[in-house]
């Protein structure tokens, strides 16, 4: 591992450890005994032999993102502690502020939505506010995706948004009014904005709760929507088997499809599966 807490409860990178040792250092997530070691030029803690350390082990960017955030938020006057065990021991905070109940998740890992609402309850049943910061894997891209989508928070200033930290871990990245294409499953709209980390947490306050303008998406047309169905019935697009199945035994065409179930504009990111099957489905009665 290339973090550690040194002997005063702070967390260090081993590189800066070698220049100026303040032992003794502990493991981050399970409390037991690290070394500092070198292996032909880089340095790194290790767990002694007697301390074992049975845990997970962290990935250097999600070390390096937790200390980056612990940084900025002492530098700002805050009290911070690292790995604190709330909830009768079942989860631990990344980075905590206890002055403000206030919880940082720096999310680098695949979870799921199932433990992501478990863990919200058991921060909520604590009495803390979570906050979560993705990593680079959850950086919204051109092709629209659950596992982002289930962390966006929404405001009326900000609408659909996620807060991503990625290296060289020294600004936040706050992508804002994320919206989902209408005709497929792709992100369309949203913009981001930068919030350096040299600046205080005070001032990100009121730099986050202010109003940001983004370009309005492009909208899908009706009649884009027609022509797109016409070519995928005529390239027999397997999608289209089972609409055609629903559509031919009631006498009905492609065609017969109201104007309503064609969602024109960029629909809430959030939402999953086909807002036009759902539509469909609905006009059929079914």
């Amino acid at each position: 591992m290339r973090i550690a807490l040194n002997g005063q409860g702070q967390l260090e990178s081993a590189v800066i450890a070698a220049a100026n040792q303040r032992p003794p250092y502990t493991c981050a997530n399970c409390q037991q005994a690290v070394q500092l070691r070198r292996r032909q030029r880089t340095w790194f803690f290790a767990h002694t032999p007697q301390a074992g350390g049975q845990h997970d082990a962290e990935s250097a960017g999600h070390q390096a993102g937790k200390a980056a955030l612990s940084q900025w938020l002492v530098n700002s006057q805050l009290t911070v502690t690292n790995e604190q065990v709330v909830a009768n021991g079942q989860q631990r905070i990344d980075v905590c502020v206890p002055s403000q109940q206030l919880a940082l998740e720096y999310q680098c890992s695949p979870i799921t939505q199932t433990d992501l609402h478990a863990r919200h309850r058991g921060y909520a049943e604590a009495g803390w506010r979570d906050w979560w910061i993705l990593g680079a894997n959850y950086i919204p891209q051109s092709r629209w995706c659950a596992k982002t989508a289930q962390f966006c928070q929404y405001s009326p200033q900000l609408g659909f948004y996620v807060y991503v930290l990625r290296a060289p871990y020294q600004e936040l990245e706050l992508w804002h009014h994320l919206t989902k294409a209408p005709h497929q499953e792709r992100w369309q709209g949203g913009d981001r904005v930068r919030y350096s980390l040299t600046h205080p947490w005070t001032e990100f306050n009121r730099w986050h709760s202010q109003a940001y303008r983004v370009a309005n998406a492009a909208s899908f047309s009706v009649v884009a929507w027609r022509q797109q169905l016409e070519w995928r019935v005529r390239r027999r697009d397997p999608r289209m088997r089972a609409l055609l199945h629903n559509l031919y035994p009631k006498g009905l065409l492609v065609t017969d499809i109201p104007a309503w179930c064609f969602p024109t504009a960029p629909l809430p990111p959030v939402f999953t599966g086909s807002f036009f099957d759902f539509a469909v489905h609905t006009w059929l009665a079914e």
